[in-house]
Formats: C-alpha cells, sequence, structure tokens
C-alpha cells in the first residue's frame, strides 16, 4: 500500500489522506487567511493619501526584449549586433523567426 505525503500531488487517487493530514494542511490555510486579514488593517492605515489612479493601461509585448537583456552588459552582443540570431543553424520557430541581435 502506498502511503500519502502531504504536499505531494500524484497522479494516484487510490491513496486517500488520513484526517490528520487534511487538517494539517487545511489549518496551515486558514492560518493564512487568518494572518492576511490581521496585515490588511495596519497596512490600509498606513496610507497617507487616497489613490487618484482612474484607469490602468497593460501593454504586453510578446518576443520583447527582458529587463535582463536591456540593463545587462554583455560584450558579446556588442560583437554581434545586426547579425541574425541563429545559433547553430537549426532552430525552429514558432510563431516568427526572431529578429537581429540587439546591443546591450
Amino acid at each position: 500500500m502506498k502511503s500519502y505525503t502531504p504536499g505531494h500531488q500524484s497522479d494516484d487517487h487510490s491513496v486517500i489522506p488520513s484526517r490528520r493530514d487534511f487538517l494539517k494542511v487545511a489549518g496551515g490555510g486558514f492560518g493564512a487567511l487568518a494572518f492576511s486579514a490581521m496585515v490588511a488593517g495596519e497596512s490600509s492605515a498606513a496610507i497617507h493619501h487616497p489613490a487618484r489612479a482612474k484607469r490602468v493601461i497593460q501593454i504586453f509585448c510578446p518576443g520583447g526584449m527582458s529587463q535582463v537583456d536591456t540593463f545587462d552588459y554583455k560584450p558579446e552582443l556588442e560583437k554581434r549586433a545586426g547579425q541574425p540570431f541563429d545559433p547553430d543553424g537549426k532552430l525552429q520557430f514558432f510563431a516568427s523567426k526572431p529578429g537581429n541581435c540587439q546591443p546591450s
């Protein structure tokens, strides 16, 4: 017979957790809810001015450079600036072919 380990996810649904394991997992969740309620009261009192934003614009750029690529200095990118990105010549692309290498 297989044993149940709390926090371990398995595809085998024949293992049933014990009552003690269930209460351990559920109790942790209720403790987190209680803690968030306690902290929420303290954090809302610390705001010194009301929020003025009425709208938010979220821009998603698939394929855009990440903050790591834009701020870290990479001398190899300076050498390869403008060359096409294809390290081995064997890459297969799902959506579109990437552009040329950009310097940092």
